[in-house]
């Protein structure tokens, strides 16, 4: 099978796969011809503790890609992770680390000394009396430590392996260190980053949100999402195969699974498996995903997995059979597009439900509260048991729908029917149902505990009222949850403060 669903061939998410791996013939090509994103993700599943024996495997501009995701957030450099992968190398041996080093981006190396050193030029300044330094192999710099600490350990031992292995690289970073400031080298290094990941989909933040902007009007494939955001960059590899992760992820959709299984052609599964890794990139940037957290992975994959499934499901008329023919018509990242513009006109119903004159949301019964406050969100989510859940397929989309309108329909024939309204609407219905039974007046006005006492003593017994039929099913709904509480209380002392379905007086 071709499905790009089937993923990257660099499957490992524990040490015995790890092991399997590694006694294959084949291992080193395999992640010499992974992506950065998929050997990245690899190590994560394992552990970077326990991948050192596939560290001598990793190619330099691997080591990039992976401080270039792990070590930033928004547009600060975090040293924590930094420090975790050049120690790694480190401990993998000299050779291992100054590969690793000669990949990572000069400026990132440059901006981490920056807070562990002083460097002085030494014929030009002229250092603290009893500075104790280390000096280049040329004797051109100085490097003094800034203090103790894991950081400053970690920087002495790049600059030991640099200075051994390659003193024309730690020269560029000792002048870097010298000569620029640190909002420089943060900037400039953040610029530099930006640009190789957008190449792989990992864009800045406000464009990547773009992705839940509506898809163009009367057009099913979105021409400006086929042409590439970026230009290529010289020497940067393209987007690999789908990682794993995303691969695992995107298996959990039924209808997924479906179409891309029908996909025979090796360069079209090639291509929608770029197109899928580019988009979850993207997603994974909008929704600002700290890349090293897998459990905060996930929940962003699964949001992909269920926008391309509502989007598909349109698309195709939910026929799988048709999924390659739509796959060749629409970018992948328009499908999912198409998706979430399905879910969000959800929001957009449930916000006009809210602006009924005289309604309030809070007025509606719990289930029917939570229901509408999931849809008014960002991205609406479906109440589900311990919370809230994504949308998973167009049936949900289209049940959700009709609920809404429902709702709307009997808000405003409810609105109608009682003008201005204090309660909830089921206390309000009821209320002016007993009322109707007891003096014959359908009006909300709460009733006194002892004509509710003296209606019940002969037991319950609910007057036949014809209600619009917007509001027909609702009233069901409140008619039965008022038996519930009344007909066990006939013939008995009752306390108001007790009573939930309708307003009692004392």
């Amino acid at each position: 099978m071709l499905s790009p669903l089937i993923g990257s061939s660099l499957r490992l998410q524990n040490c015995d796969q790890l092991e399997e791996f590694l006694e294959r013939p084949d291992a080193a090509d395999v992640v010499k011809a992974a992506s950065f994103e998929e050997v990245f993700f690899a190590v994560r599943h394992i552990g970077l503790a326990d991948s050192m024996e596939l560290l001598p495997l990793i190619t330099s501009k691997q080591v990039r890609g992976f401080i270039d995701l792990d070590c930033w957030r928004k547009d600060t450099f975090v040293t924590k992770p930094f420090m975790e992968w050049v120690a790694a190398f480190i401990q993998a041996g000299p050779e291992e680390a100054v590969r690793a080093l000669s990949g990572i981006d000069e400026l990132v190396i440059s901006l981490f000394l920056k807070d562990v050193t002083h460097v002085y030029e030494v014929d030009r300044d002229d250092p603290p009396e009893g500075t104790q330094m280390i000096f280049t192999p040329d004797n051109r710099f100085g490097v003094e430590p800034v203090e103790e600490g894991e950081p400053t350990k970690i920087g002495m031992l790049i600059l030991d392996a640099l200075f051994k292995y390659y003193p024309a690289l730690g020269s560029r970073i000792l002048i870097n260190v010298r000569f620029m400031t640190r909002t420089e080298l943060e900037e400039t290094a953040f610029d530099n980053k930006n640009r190789r990941l957008e190449v792989h989909g990992f864009v800045d933040y406000f464009e990547a949100m773009s992705i839940y902007g509506d898809p163009e009007v009367a057009q099913t494939h979105a021409a400006a999402d086929k042409e590439p955001s970026v230009e290529a960059i010289a020497g940067e590899e393209k987007t690999g195969n789908l990682p794993a992760l995303f691969a695992d992820s995107l298996a959990g959709g039924d209808f997924l699974m479906k179409t891309f299984a029908q996909v025979t052609d090796p360069v079209e599964a090639d291509r929608f498996g770029e197109q899928l890794t580019a988009l979850g990139n993207r997603i994974l940037s909008a929704n600002l995903v700290n890349l090293g957290e897998m459990e905060s992975i996930l929940p962003a994959l699964e949001e992909m997995r269920d926008f391309l499934t509502i989007g598909l499901e349109h698309l195709t008329g939910s026929h799988a059979g048709r999924g390659p023919e739509i796959l060749r018509r629409n970018y992948i990242q328009t499908i999912f597009k198409i998706g979430f513009d399905l879910v969000a006109r959800l929001r957009n119903q449930a916000d006009s439900l809210a602006g009924v004159p005289g309604f309030q949301v809070a007025m509606l019964d719990t289930e029917d509260r939570e229901f509408i406050e999931g849809l008014r969100r960002f991205k609406p989510l479906l109440p589900a048991e311990g919370g809230l859940r994504n949308f998973h397929t167009l049936a949900e989309v289209e049940k959700a729908r009709a609920r809404v309108i429902a709702l709307h329909a009997m808000a405003e024939s409810f609105i109608a029917s009682f003008g201005a309204i204090r309660d909830s609407l089921s206390r309000t219905f009821n209320t002016a149902t007993v009322r109707y039974a007891i003096h014959g007046q359908f009006e909300p006005t709460p009733i006194p505990v002892a004509e509710l006492e003296s209606w019940l003593s002969p037991g319950l017994q609910l007057p036949h009222i014809e209600v619009p039929a917007a509001i027909d099913s609702f009233a069901q709904r409140w008619w039965n949850q008022l038996r519930d509480e009344l007909a066990p209380l006939a013939g008995k002392k009752i306390d108001p403060r007790f009573i939930a379905s309708l307003a009692v007086q004392p």
